[in-house]
């Protein structure tokens, strides 16, 4: 399910990774306790709509029971007088379900506070029954046997909706198993939600009379043009031409990943090369490339000189402010930031124009493994069945009741979609809800959109009316959005997936820190001129030193045992 707040209210937490989820709704988020209207939310106790038995997938456990969890909250905010153990899902667990959470302890995760705390309740054996973990603390428990065997637990109370969803990428529900045990519930997502397009002011194309750009050749002569020929008309020599953050190539705003895969380079990402091989796309000779040229760029001027100083929130004033007009970045960057350029400017129209290449050879878009986090449910625990049943609930409100206004996104713009304990999406969910509205919108019916996909038609039609505030729903769904150009790469074929999707290994856990360090801090070197493009060799012969050839050993052996 997309559900837009579950971006934006995680999004400085997740900026590495591609948090996956679209949007419902637009609005800010409210002061009341309850939905736009005013009315209080509660779900209503199990009638029709629930089975009053508790062997059943969503059946209501008589008596009601109760389980401890932990959990991360970062972005969470609650309606005033609710908390995680008040609110419309705690409500609808106890009420539907019969299952009461009790939460031990909870703890902001931003700067890894939570996976902190749990490795102290790992070492110490003092675990709830239900809490999140990553995978190499999945291992970690796996190896001090105290994690539950899933596997009969999941076949016996997930719906079948559950297991349709769950098992639309094998590889994710792979990743959660050991030795054929199913041991957690991985945390489902898009694979394509990751991929990157470029973002361009089309506005100001149209200004300059410039032509939509083919090729990386086409982008840097953009780019360009934007710098020196006034594009916004202001007679002022006050904007920018590719927008570049801190985090480089781990972002999704204003990333490099789109322009090092231009390049044929696959940077911080594990796969087998054309002998079978497994390496490391940063330390690749398609890596040096793309930093070869972006240090010619930054050089004349295309790349704010002051991009490695500025943090996200800079970047984004920036973009708001209208001094930046091109941006690699993932496909709900309409609904945060771009939505806000338009806001200030109404003359502003971004479109998505997809991967260009540097050569003749189509560049390929990147894919990340989907699952970060996965469920686990600690051994012994009395009813390892409530943590299925509550996903079972989950997916039934998302993609069978399609209930986003009580369960996900309130009228008013408030997130519920931040209180689940259990939570997961549809791979290529939302290119599928791209696809459906396409269908409606060409033929001007919408009789076979669902509750959700509804949503975004209305906002959509509003938009083409003229309301520019639901731009963002045109942005991420529609024409100019990003899943037309994502889906012709799935479509031929041009998809770059990861080879590695196990828990970090030995070393990877021991020095992978120090390796990231160094190739950061190498890559900002050379971008910004301080050394030349040969030091990129000498960083390749250091990492390879350091760890790399270790890790890829490790990488190889993971393989071999899958």
């Amino acid at each position: 399910m997309g559900i837009k707040g579950f971006r934006i209210g995680f999004l400085y937490m997740l900026i590495a990774v591609l948090i996956t989820i679209t949007a419902c709704s637009k609005g800010e988020q409210g002061d009341g306790d309850g939905d736009g209207d005013g009315q209080k939310t509660s779900p209503t106790p199990a009638t029709s709509d629930t089975v009053n038995s508790s062997d059943q997938p969503l059946g209501r456990m008589n008596p009601t029971i109760e389980v401890t969890a932990a959990r991360d909250v970062s972005g969470v905010k609650f309606r005033d007088g609710e908390s995680l153990e008040n609110n419309v899902w705690s409500r609808a667990y106890e009420e539907m379900l019969g299952i009461k959470v009790k939460y031990v302890w909870t703890m902001q995760g931003t700067q890894g506070e939570y996976d902190q705390k749990l490795n102290v309740s790992i070492a110490s054996g003092d675990l709830p029954d239900i809490f999140a973990v990553n995978s190499t603390q999945m291992k970690q428990l796996v190896e001090s046997n105290q994690i539950a065997d899933l596997t009969e637990v999941y076949n016996k109370y997930a719906s079948e909706l559950t297991k349709k969803i769950m098992g639309m990428d094998p590889l994710q529900m792979k990743s959660a198993s050991s030795k054929g045990k199913l041991i957690a519930l991985p945390k489902v997502g898009s694979a394509s939600d990751s991929a990157q397009v470029l973002w361009i002011r089309q506005d100001w194309l149209d200004n300059l009379g410039l032509s939509a750009p083919r090729t990386l050749a086409d982008v840097e002569a953009i780019a360009k043009a934007f710098v020196t020929r006034d594009p916004d008309g202001n007679k002022v020599a006050d904007t920018l031409g590719i927008a570049v953050g801190q985090q480089m190539t781990k972002a999704s705003f204003a990333s490099l990943k789109g322009f090092f895969n231009g390049y044929h380079a696959y940077p911080n990402q594990w796969f087998q090369d054309k002998n079978g091989k497994f390496v490391y796309g940063s330390v690749q000779p398609e890596a040096k490339a793309a930093l070869a040229k972006l240090s010619e760029m930054f050089k004349v001027g295309l790349i704010d000189p002051e991009f490695i100083v500025k943090a996200g929130d800079k970047n984004i004033e920036q973009l708001a402010g209208g001094k930046v007009g091109i941006e690699y970045g993932a496909w709900w960057n309409p609904t945060y930031p771009l939505q806000s350029n338009i806001d200030k400017d109404p003359k502003a129209r971004w479109v998505a124009y997809g991967i260009p290449s540097a050569d003749s050879t189509p560049a390929k878009a990147q894919f990340e493994f989907p699952v970060s986090k996965y469920i686990a449910v600690r051994k012994g625990a009395a009813h390892p069945e409530a943590a299925v049943k509550m996903l079972n609930l989950m997916f039934k409100k998302a993609y069978e009741d399609f209930d986003v206004e009580n369960y996900f996104i309130a009228k008013d713009g408030f997130l519920y979609n931040t209180y689940p304990l259990l939570y997961g999406s549809k791979p290529n969910g939302s290119l599928d809800i791209h696809l459906n509205l396409m269908k409606a919108l060409d033929s001007k019916n919408a009789s076979s959109l669902n509750a959700e996909e509804a949503g975004y038609y209305a906002k959509i039609l509003d938009y083409q009316k003229g309301d520019l505030k639901q731009w963002y729903e045109e942005g991420m769904y529609g024409k100019t959005s990003a899943w037309p150009s994502v889906k012709e790469k799935i479509d031929q074929n041009l998809v770059h997936n990861p080879g590695f999707y196990g828990p970090a290994t030995k070393t990877m856990s021991q020095k992978g820190g120090v390796l990231t360090k160094m190739e950061d801090e190498t890559f900002t070197k050379i971008i910004m001129g301080e050394v030349s493009i040969d030091e990129f060799d000498t960083f390749v012969q250091n990492w390879h030193k350091l760890g790399g050839d270790e890790i890829a050993k490790e990488v190889t052996e993971w393989n071999s045992n899958l």
